[in-house]
């Protein structure tokens, strides 16, 4: 069975249909921060733009008064304001510019999206589809080792059992190690830790123990 498991585990198939599945899984969230940031600009950009008309506007109308005030003062005073408008109305054009360019770029990143996301869909498709093919020719023999393992399992305690199949849940193999005897001294087969004696003491009696260090079922052999 864990021969059929890596199998599917390693195969290409099966590695680009979930790079294919993790990237779909992900553009939704990315297209969302872009129509957040795109209604921003936006709303910046008509704001901008309604701005500069105003100013321009008022330039207008202090450049139509200049020719009719007769004191220098006021002509200053006029001819300073419309200054003024001016460069306040360069201002804003450069800032309108530089909204117009990040436009320019994220229309340019739906366009990369919306052609990734397509290749995408293709490369899942036809890789999900290759997946189930080998994963279907390798049913019979997963279904004659689930059905050999049930068998055995009636022979072995529930308890033990039970914390065999957690452990392969949590994709620990192999799980079962016959401890070492070097002499006096025991040693798990897998880590090759020291027991205690305590732990070799069950160990002589036939009971399966955790290893302290690895988490795997030992025994002794008899």
């Amino acid at each position: 069975l864990r021969d059929v498991e890596k199998e599917l585990a390693k195969s290409e198939e099966r590695k680009k249909a979930v790079e294919a599945k993790k990237y779909l899984d992900g553009v939704e969230a990315l297209v969302n921060k872009l129509d957040d940031r795109a209604g921003e600009l936006l709303l910046a950009y008509e704001e901008m733009k309604k701005l500069c008309a105003s100013l321009e506007d008022q330039k207008k109308e202090f450049a139509g008064v200049v020719s009719d005030i007769e004191d220098e003062t006021g002509a200053n005073f006029v001819t300073k304001k419309a200054e003024e408008l001016s460069s306040s109305i360069k201002s804003i054009a450069q800032k309108i510019k530089m909204l117009e360019e990040e436009i320019s770029t994220i229309a340019k990143e739906y366009a990369i999206i919306r052609k990734k996301t397509k290749e995408e869909q293709e490369k899942y498709k036809e890789n999900a589809s290759k997946y189930n093919e080998l994963k279907s020719t390798l049913e019979k023999p997963m279904k004659e080792a689930k059905e050999e393992l049930e068998k055995l399992k009636k022979a072995v305690d529930p308890m033990l059992m039970d914390k065999y199949a957690k452990k392969r849940e949590n994709k620990m193999y192999p799980v079962v190690y016959s401890v070492e005897e070097h002499g006096s001294n025991i040693v798990c087969g897998y880590c090759k830790m020291e027991l205690s004696l305590s732990e070799a003491s069950k160990l002589k009696t036939g009971e399966v123990i955790e290893c302290a260090t690895c988490g795997r079922l030992i025994y002794r052999k008899k």
